[in-house]
């Protein structure tokens, strides 16, 4: 599995149709199967997608919300946006990974943060650390690829080749969050992994692996491009319009009593778990320990006057808040919507209730329309209704994102060209370009030119599961679906591959 963090999709499929990705477009797009509306989790942040993928839940099930997020219970504001830091992920959560139910398959991973159960690891932390350091993104990507030798010496001394191996690419997002997701670096960036993702996949069919191996292509999300002059300081708006104490940055190396003293002062933290995604937690008049109900949560927002209200500020798109245990308010600068939810046969339902306003713009389709009129409906109609929109599969996760203790009280999300930080592409909102992903799939019995037509990053685990030959659980954890049959050939796992070669070679061929 190739996890290209931050790829964006329209970028991808254009260059394997105008031919500077040649790897990915021989391999996957016309040798492989496509979904044509693959959708990141809600909220499309890096941790939150990258534990989705290798859980099957969704991050109001897994509550990693983002990479970074508050436990009011705890008085934790956890960043892996740290060395010290980012591995902590892996303690964070209880859903099983992917690598937990392959046991006692063997299973690796190359520098992926999320990788508990695993029963190889290679973090590469001290090699990729220092050219992280010097920004030199790209040589992160090449390392992923070259370390396929240290995975291959590993194979052969323990006399198996891994059931499930997991290369992630980190550098290509954070060029993207450098340079912009629009510029000549970015897209430079994205041939160089296409480049890696060949070389990988050369060298797997030089040592005849290839007939026996499934492939999978897969992003977390895509960008948004962020004008100069785009960033929304959210903490300064609550200091100044609602007169709140905020705390606004990590507080995860102290112990919790010294963090419990410290918020003591404050009675709001706002926390950036993606630059544009942001959350609100609001302490009750007794403290952290008495939280806010819905109906001081909408008095608090509302005491701004009228015009410098939330969100009503330039760049904030959107505003969630709960109105009740199973209906929640959608505020932007065009008005407002609600999310109600209830109980089907099948399981959770969800109603689009604009009111009046349509703040995700989904009535000026009059198919959509229609389905919207059409009151509750399960939350795979929401997402095959919505896939292709503005704001796709939007409906069925902002309430139960809400519940969540990490999200807190107020869920936002900026608007397009705009972030909570300072970058010159972000994700995290609900926007097309960063909400859909690559999706694709290759091997045997995997129809070359095959399309899908829809998905979710949740739906990656049991299809794994499946390519794998293994039983997909029905569990409370899983919020996904198989893609794909089982197919009827032996997996690689399954064999014995005793004389691997070192791995790729680093060099162009001639």
């Amino acid at each position: 599995m190739f996890i290209c963090d931050g790829c964006d999709r329209q970028l991808l499929l254009a260059g394997c149709e105008q031919g500077w990705l040649p790897n990915i477009n021989e391999r996957f797009v016309r040798g492989g199967t496509c979904v044509e509306n693959a959708v990141s989790c809600v909220p499309s942040i890096t941790y939150a997608a990258l534990t989705t993928f290798l859980t099957g839940a969704n991050p109001a099930r897994h509550e990693i919300v983002g990479n970074q997020w508050f436990d009011p219970a705890l008085r934790l504001y956890r960043d892996y946006n740290f060395i010290r830091h980012y591995r902590d992920v892996n303690g964070d959560f209880w859903a099983p990974t992917l690598y937990e139910r392959l046991r006692p398959g063997c299973s690796l991973s190359i520098q992926s943060a999320v990788h508990r159960g695993v029963t190889k690891n290679v973090a590469n932390w001290a090699q990729s650390g220092v050219r992280w350091f010097f920004g030199d993104y790209t040589a992160v990507d090449k390392l992923t690829a070259t370390t396929l030798e240290y995975a291959a010496n590993w194979a052969n001394r323990n006399r198996r080749w891994p059931e499930l191996l997991v290369c992630y690419f980190p550098g290509l997002d954070s060029i993207g969050h450098a340079f912009g997701c629009d510029s000549p670096r970015y897209r430079q960036a994205l041939a160089h992994l296409d480049y890696q993702i060949g070389r990988v996949c050369d060298w797997l069919e030089r040592e005849g692996l290839l007939e026996t191996t499934s492939l999978v292509l897969v992003s977390d999300h895509g960008h948004v491009p962020v004008r100069p002059g785009g960033v929304v300081d959210i903490a300064r708006y609550l200091r100044k319009e609602l007169h709140r104490r905020v705390w606004a940055r990590p507080l995860q190396d102290q112990t919790f009593r010294v963090r419990e003293l410290r918020l003591r002062r404050f009675d709001t933290v706002c926390v950036r778990s993606g630059q544009r995604f942001a959350t609100l937690h609001f302490a009750g008049p007794l403290g952290w320990d008495d939280p806010l109900d819905a109906a001081a949560v909408a008095e608090l927002l509302e005491s701004a006057p009228d015009g410098a209200r939330l969100w009503q500020q330039p760049g904030v798109e959107l505003v969630v808040y709960p109105v009740g245990e199973h209906e929640a308010l959608l505020r932007s600068a065009h008005g407002t919507a609600r999310i109600v939810e209830r109980a089907g046969a099948g399981g959770a339902e969800y109603r689009y209730v604009p009111a009046p306003d349509d703040v995700l713009g989904y009535m000026r389709d009059p198919e959509l329309a229609e389905f919207v009129a059409g009151g509750f409906h399960d939350s795979r109609a929401w997402l095959r209704a919505t896939c292709t929109t503005q704001h796709p599969d939007a409906v069925p996760h902002l309430l139960p994102l809400l519940r969540s203790r990490r999200t807190g009280d107020v869920l936002l999300f900026a608007g397009w060209g705009y972030s909570f930080g300072p970058e010159r592409a972000g994700h995290g909102g609900l926007h097309r370009d960063e909400m859909l992903i690559p999706m694709m799939f290759a091997g045997p019995g995997i129809e070359p030119g095959g399309r899908l037509e829809v998905a979710r990053a949740a739906d990656l685990l049991p299809t794994l599961l499946r390519l794998l030959g293994r039983e997909v659980p029905d569990d409370r954890w899983l919020d996904g679906v198989p893609l794909l049959p089982a197919p009827g050939l032996e997996r690689a796992g399954q064999l014995r591959h005793d004389a691997c070669h070192a791995g790729p070679a680093d060099h162009r061929p001639g």
